[in-house]
């Protein structure tokens, strides 16, 4: 609907990768996906516009020449299935970090498209472009699984079929980095990361935002979110996991207040000329060094309560 409002204002001044991440995100948040919604037929134009962007960067497949990690769910006909590309490490090891970001929105609901730009639209987006940032280099020590997942409204059944059926070992992945909602507010300083209870790595992590410039402040509410997302299987197994929030201070440490979103989780889940695409390559650049740390330190980090993240699901 309002799409295409966005996409004009700013582009004399942006990257190649904050364009493709905005060609990305204006796409897999338009009408013709019809809010991608779990046993949708919009679903299938999903994963086949995801498959393409992994195949178009060479990405390796998840099986044979399929990107597909189909599974099913109780009450829909059609399996769903994450979409999975890997690079693989540069010698032979079963050690491997992996990023997850989930595809799926609500769909139609009461005659309404709910479209899911901000959850999560531009999650995969920036998913997409953070793998072919590490396909451009040379290839890593560890395994670099991207997925996709499906399902994750629902009941988060992407990444708990992942979990018990992993590319790698689940007890030899180093981290799970999550991206589900992302910076388009414009510039920003502070940060946090969730969960900042039942970990022992937010010293790393808070180390390499400070040597770029961010600042770490937590809001008192995340706990409420230790199993909103898709890390909430991996913290739970024990494995090391999170997904980062930026906060509203500016460049420089002044209160800037936030775009006037629509909600999540609603038909006001637009991309709009509201959204400020300014601060989308320092978020994506702070996942990527937060990453090439732990490719490179692979040992040392761990879950030390998994109590934290038990969600009981139907």
């Amino acid at each position: 609907m309002l799409c295409l409002l966005a996409v004009g204002a700013q582009a004399q001044t942006r990257s190649k990768l904050v364009d493709n991440i905005v060609e990305h995100a204006t796409y897999l948040a338009s009408d013709d996906l019809m809010g991608r919604g779990t046993g949708s037929e919009y679903i299938h134009l999903t994963t086949d516009y995801i498959a393409d962007q992994f195949q178009s960067m060479e990405l390796r497949p998840y099986s044979g020449d399929s990107y597909l990690q189909s599974f099913s769910i109780p009450g829909v006909s059609d399996n769903e299935s994450n979409m999975i590309g890997f690079i693989p490490a540069r010698r032979a090891t079963s050690s491997s970090l992996v990023f997850t970001a989930h595809y799926d929105a609500y769909g139609i609901v009461d005659g309404e498209v709910y479209n899911g730009a901000r959850d999560n639209a531009i999650g995969v987006a920036a998913l997409i472009e953070l793998a072919r940032l590490f396909t451009q280099e040379v290839a890593p020590e560890q395994n670099l699984v991207f997925i996709a997942t499906a399902a994750e409204e629902g009941g988060q059944y992407g990444s708990r079929h992942y979990s018990q059926n992993p590319l790698f070992p689940l007890e030899e992945v180093t981290i799970a980095i999550n991206i589900d909602g992302f910076n388009v507010s414009g510039p920003r300083e502070d940060y946090f990361v969730i969960p900042r209870e039942g970990i022992d790595y937010l010293d790393e992590i808070d180390a390499i935002a400070t040597s770029l410039g961010w600042v770490y402040d937590s809001p008192d509410w995340i706990g409420s979110l230790n199993t909103s997302f898709d890390t909430t299987t991996f913290l739970f197994n024990g494995t090391p996991a999170f997904t980062l929030w930026v906060g509203d201070r500016g460049k420089g440490g002044e209160e800037v207040q936030s775009p006037d979103f629509g909600p999540i989780h609603s038909a006001d889940d637009e991309i709009t000329d509201q959204w400020d695409w300014s601060g989308v390559e320092d978020h994506l650049m702070l996942y990527k060094a937060i990453a090439d740390y732990f490719i490179e330190h692979p040992t040392g980090i761990s879950v030390t309560d998994t109590d934290l993240f038990f969600r009981a699901f139907e």
